[in-house]
This record gives C-alpha cells, structure tokens and sequence, in this order.
C-alpha cells in the first residue's frame, strides 16, 4: 500500500519515497560522522563525529526503516530487517568503544565499516529466512 503524500498529489511523491528519502539521509550522517571521527584527531572532536552527527544518523535511520516496515507490511522479523538492525547496532557499538579511549584502535575502525557495510549488503539486496532453505 503506497500512499501518496497529501501535500504533494501534483508532483507524484509518496510517502514511500519520502521514508526512503529519511533513511537515506540517516544512513549518509552515520557513515559521515563515523568517517569524521577516524579523521579528526582530537578525542574532543571524535566524541562531537560520533555523538553529534553519527548516532542521531543511527536513529533516524532505524525511525524510518522501522516506518517503512509498516507501511511495506514486512514483517520486523525477516532477515534482512534483523541483520541490518544488529549489524548497525555492533557498528555503533564500535564507534562508541573508539571514543570512550584516548587513542581510536584499528580494530574499532574496522569493526565499525565492516558492519556498516553489512548493513548496506542488507538493505540492497534484502535476503529473506525462506532464501536460506536449499
């Protein structure tokens, strides 16, 4: 069911593509605070990257997946839903583990992009637990 936002019933947006609009735009803060808290160098600046611009990216993006769930009907359950909510879970996770320390270690790097990416895997390609049966 993809309704048609009242306020624009001449230009032919959705609300569909507005919830996808938001996540989007979540998803570009976190990956954008996440990469300003490995350049910067002041741990005063890391924890602005990450807790000013990273994990508010974080919520809105889990907001608006979770409105888009609703209005898809898909089922918080499936897969990809679960996957991506824990992969991004562990990536921030990882990038508050980096700024709790003085020095940000490569572990907590890596961490953190490998569950991002995860998550982008997930959200692209929405593998589902019936995909898994042979």
């Amino acid at each position: 069911m993809v309704e048609t936002c009242p306020s624009c019933d001449m230009c032919g947006v959705t609300l569909h593509h507005l919830l996808h609009l938001l996540k989007f735009s979540g998803v570009i803060l976190f990956g954008g605070g996440m990469v300003a808290s490995f350049v910067v160098t002041s741990p005063s600046d890391r924890r602005r990257a990450v807790h000013g611009v990273a994990s508010p990216g974080l919520a809105v993006t889990w907001l608006a997946g979770y409105l888009l769930t609703l209005q898809l009907g898909v089922s918080l359950g499936e897969l990809w839903v679960l996957g991506g909510l824990a992969s991004s879970f562990v990536a921030q996770l990882a990038l508050l583990r980096s700024v709790a320390r003085d020095r940000e270690r490569a572990s907590s790097r890596l961490g953190a992009l490998l569950s991002l990416g995860l998550v982008l895997v997930l959200m692209v390609f929405r593998p589902t637990w019936a995909s898994l049966r042979p």
